[in-house]
Order: structure tokens, then sequence, then C-alpha cells
């Protein structure tokens, strides 16, 4: 490869790479150079004919929220059109509980805007959980809410505790006191499940709201995280999907960053940052090849460890800091992550019980409601163990039921997770064997609540475990989705150490961001669009969030409730689908 310069040089092109670069080039005006090692750019953003041809599937990231490209449509309206589309199916979480055949159905923002139906339904468990879950519905509908949740997402850590953000806590805070869930202390030093356990009565809503917080990477035994309780309550009826595959939102940032100049190299690893005098130059690939740097690094999408000790070396970071980047956790959140294509969708018995239940993004399966089979999942995760058959908690999802580019006509492909020891723990022949046998055993558990999930539906499958992951090199050496673990002590101000944290590091103009830092891990625009804050706040570059009409939080408020009512408005209910039909 021929030498280069740019006035930016990003380092990996995933998703975090893509959207750092559209602001880099519209609102720092700067000439961007991504450098990718794999043979296409979009990183976890991938969708594939995986399990059959015909057949796509999404490899890695899945479930979308509409906090996740709010800057984005924002600041490039475009984005929408090319692709990065956000959608619903008609109900967005929901649990099956095999043993009394009832299913707890949440239905989405999109078809449920009021959030009344799905307190109807938790009302068949819980009458107080359904008055709970109507005064949740009146929380997400204020602005005090909506802007912190916002904070929580969009800002740096550094500015997590200014003042301006300060007094907005405050301000929701007597919402809280209305809802009859403002936490105290107890509530923030508890875990995710005593804090359910507190909030709602039903042990159904409680498995829903903790196998998303699962979902998340969150060991709902972890104390210190009692808070993320209500929040993740908050999000149940938002849950969606990428319109057309995740891959789809990698080509929209394609098409922003071609339009826009940007130049991509892929095939091209980078060895090492060239740093000189403290500062950085530029990059060193493989292949020798250097590329000047005339502004900044940015090195997007990497491990902590990639970042520290391969490009910018040991002999330059403090050794207080290297050893805290060794000792990160980073073994938690490994995921069975299986597609199949089959002929029909899975028929659940809990049909009967409710038929909407049919068509659900995050479908969990249980043996019964109580929420101590995810408890218990977490703890052999924690183990490095495969959970006993009663404790597979794992959750099902079918987006061909309402977006038919997933599959051929009248076919489906149906999306499986499930928690598994890390990639380590086993030899590549052993973790061979093993996916070849959680093939049969995880057959066995979804028969027993979809008769029609056995062999004779299955056309293909993808069988894709935590050693398969490591062919995302930033994901090694566990395969584990989030990259680095999600304890309490390593969120927020001190992801992944509070040295990196506000996505700069111990060499100047060499910046960082990925999955690995604030908020981490998913396929939003937060980790890229707060690198490129603490980016502009140091160079003096472009910042549209203090132009006018675009001042925050309340311009990303804005956002959440278009990208909401946009789903409604673009995607109107196949009438087939109507009343739990198929």
């Amino acid at each position: 490869m021929p030498d280069e310069s740019f006035d930016a040089v990003i380092v990996g092109g995933g998703n975090k790479g893509l959207f750092l670069a559209m602001y880099l080039i519209k609102y720092g005006g700067m000439k961007v150079g991504i450098f990718e090692r794999r043979h296409e750019i979009g990183g976890c953003l991938s969708t594939e004919e995986i399990s059959a041809p015909g057949f796509r599937g999404n490899c890695h990231a899945n479930v979308m929220l509409p906090i996740y490209w709010l800057p984005l449509y924002r600041d490039f309206p475009e984005f929408w059109d090319y692709g990065a589309q956000y959608d619903q199916h008609l109900c967005s979480d929901g649990y099956i509980f095999r043993d009394n055949e009832t299913a707890l159905a949440i239905y989405s923002d999109k078809h449920d805007p009021n959030w009344e139906r799905s307190a109807k339904e938790i009302a068949r468990f819980s009458q107080k959980d359904a008055e709970l879950w109507l005064k949740l519905k009146e929380l997400d509908a204020s602005d005090e809410f909506l802007r912190v949740t916002v904070d929580n997402v969009h800002l740096p850590p550094e500015l997590a505790m200014s003042p301006e953000a300060l007094e907005r806590q405050m301000a929701v805070y007597p919402k809280l006191i209305e809802a009859g869930v403002a936490p105290d202390d107890l509530i923030l030093q508890a875990s995710p499940l005593r804090a359910a356990q507190e909030f709602f009565e039903s042990m159904e809503l409680q498995s829903c709201i903790l196998r998303f917080l699962l979902t998340g990477s969150y060991d709902v035994n972890e104390p210190g995280a009692g808070a993320m309780t209500l929040l993740i309550a908050t999000q149940l009826p938002l849950i969606g999907f990428a319109r057309g595959g995740t891959h789809q939102v990698a080509h929209a940032a394609h098409q922003v960053l071609v339009q826009s100049g940007c130049k991509f190299f892929t095939h091209a690893e980078v060895a090492s940052a060239i740093i000189e005098n403290g500062e950085a130059k530029g990059i060193r690939l493989t292949d020798g090849s250097q590329i000047k740097a005339n502004k900044l690094v940015a090195v997007c999408g990497l491990s902590p460890e990639q970042l520290c000790f391969d490009i910018i070396g040991r002999e330059h970071i403090p050794s207080a800091l290297a050893r805290r980047v060794e000792l990160i956790r980073r073994s938690f959140g490994c995921l069975m992550w299986y597609s199949f294509a089959v002929h029909e969708a899975p028929k659940y018995k809990a049909e009967a019980f409710n038929p909407d239940i049919h068509e659900c993004n995050w479908l969990g399966l249980q043996p019964d409601p109580d929420p101590i089979h995810i408890a218990r999942e977490c703890m052999y995760e924690k183990m490095l163990q495969w959970p006993p058959l009663e404790d597979y908690c794992n959750t099902v999802t079918c987006h061909s039921l309402v977006d038919p580019s997933f599959a051929p006509p009248g076919k489906h492909v149906v999306q499986n997770e499930q928690l598994a020891p890390p990639a380590s723990c086993y030899t590549e022949n052993e973790w061979l064997e093993i996916k070849n046998r959680y093939a049969d055993e995880l057959i066995t558990v979804w028969q027993q609540y979809a008769p029609n999930m056995n062999w004779d539906n299955v056309i293909g499958i993808d069988t894709n475990s935590p050693y398969d992951n490591l062919r995302m090199k930033n994901l090694a050496p566990n395969g584990t989705m989030a990259g680095v673990d999600r304890p309490p002590f390593q969120l927020g101000g001190n992801r992944p150490t509070p040295e990196l944290a506000n996505y700069r590091t111990p060499i100047k103009n060499l910046y960082a961001t990925g999955g690995s830092w604030h908020v981490g891990s998913n396929a939003g625009a937060g980790e890229s669009y707060n690198c490129y804050r603490s980016i502009a706040n140091d160079l003096n570059l472009g910042k549209p969030w203090e132009e006018p009409g675009k001042e925050e939080p309340d311009s990303l408020v804005e956002q959440m409730r278009k990208v909401r009512k946009r789903a409604r408005q673009s995607f109107p209910r196949d009438p087939q689908y109507g009343k739990g039909k198929r």
C-alpha cells in the first residue's frame, strides 16, 4: 500500500469508526482515512446469509433502541433514508413460562404508544405492577426523564457531573417520587435482582426486566447496579431492530462518508501508532506502510489491551495504567448466537394464553416465572461453566415475521441468544464438538415451548459461539460481546479505566473509543459522538450541539420522539398479522 497522508487517521472500520469519521469530516473539516483489518467495514454491524442461502441473520448486534443514533439523525438528516431505519414488532419484549404455558407480552411503543395493552397483560399477573407500569409511561413521557436518559448515553463521562447535568438529574427526581420509584441508597447499592424484587410484585415482570439487563451484559447479581432496573424497565417497550439488518446501518454511514470524500482501506491491519515526542504522528501498517496523521489518530473499536500494548506500546504507558488494563474483567457475556433457517416460525403453546406472543422481538423462554433462573445463569457464567438445561434462559427473535428481507417468501429466520463460557475455556476441537451438542440441546429445550421447533423444521443453521466471535480481533481472547464486563467499577468514568474513559490516551492527539468505552457495548453512536465531543473541545472544532436549535439535551429529546413516531409512520403493520393471525 502506498504511503498516504490524512488530517485524521482512524484505526478500525467498525460502527464507532464510521460514526466518528462522519463528525470529523462534516464538523471538523478534516480529510479522513479509515483503516480496517478485515475485508469490509461495519464491524459488528453485520448481516449475512449465514444459516442458508437467502436467509439473512445479524451476526452480532441485533437489539436496537431509538436512543442509539439520535445525534446522527439530527446532524445527518439523510441517515435514515440511506438505510439506518428503526422498526418494531407487535410485541417488543416478552417471556414464555413453560410449566404453566403462560406468557407476559410487552407490546411495542409502535403498536401500544400509551403502554395500555402491556398494562392489561401485566395485570393478569399483578394489578399493582400494571398501575406502576402506567406511571412509568408518564415518567417516560416527561421531558425531565428523557433529558436524563439521553445524558446517560450522549455525554462524555467528564460532563456527566457538570452543574447542568446534575441540575437535570435533580429535576427528574420529583418525577420519580410521583411514580413511587425514587431510588434510595439501598437501591443504588443493590443488585438488579434485589431492586426488581422490591419495585415489582410479579416474578413475570421481574424476569422480563432482568433478562434484558442480561442482554446488555449485566450480571443481575452484581451489587451497585440496582438503579439500572428502572431504566431498563422503561426501555422494554422500545426494543426494536434495524430494518433490513444491522449492516444497512453500516451502508448508511458508508454512503454519507463516500459523498464526503472519506477514503477506506480494507485488508489494512495497523501494527502501531507512530509516536514522536509523546505525540501521535500517524500509523504503521503490518505491510510496512506509514500513514501520516496531520492532526490526530483515533483508535476505534479495539480493546484496551490492543490500544495500550499494541498500538501505543507498553513503553509509552504509565505502569499504573498498564496494570489496570491487565486487570480489566472481560469474560462475562459470551454468547451462543445461533441462526436457524426454518420452514415455519415457532408456534408456541403459550399462544393459547396470548396469541400476540407469536410476534415478539425479544422473547425469553424459562421453565417458570422465578428470576432465580436468570440469577443462576449469571452465576454459572461467572464460574466459566454451562448452566443446567433448566436454567437455559435463552431468547428468541424472528425478524422475518415483520421484515420480509430476512427470508424467502413463506420461510423464516429465527435467532437465539444464550450465555456460554468464554472461548478461552476450550480448544478449537472442543468448540466444534460443543457447537454440535448445543444445537441438539437447544432444539430439545425449544421443543418444550414450541413443538414445531424440531429438526424437520430446520433448513439450515449457523452455529455462532464465543470461539467464532474471535474473528473480531478486539473480542479476544474470550469472545465476550461487550468486550469489557459491566460491573459498576467498569462503567461510566471508569470504563475501561479512569485514565482512558474520556476518549483521550497518554499520547497527545491519540484518541480511542469503542464498545469497551462508555456507554458500550452496543450498535449506537454514543461512543463515537462522545469521542468527537472530547476531540472538538481539545482542537476547537465545530460543535453542532451549540448550533441554534440543536441545544442539548432538548434537541436529542426531540429526536427521540421523532424516531419513535417515524417507526409507526414508515412501516405500517401488515394486515395478515393483525390480532395474532399468521
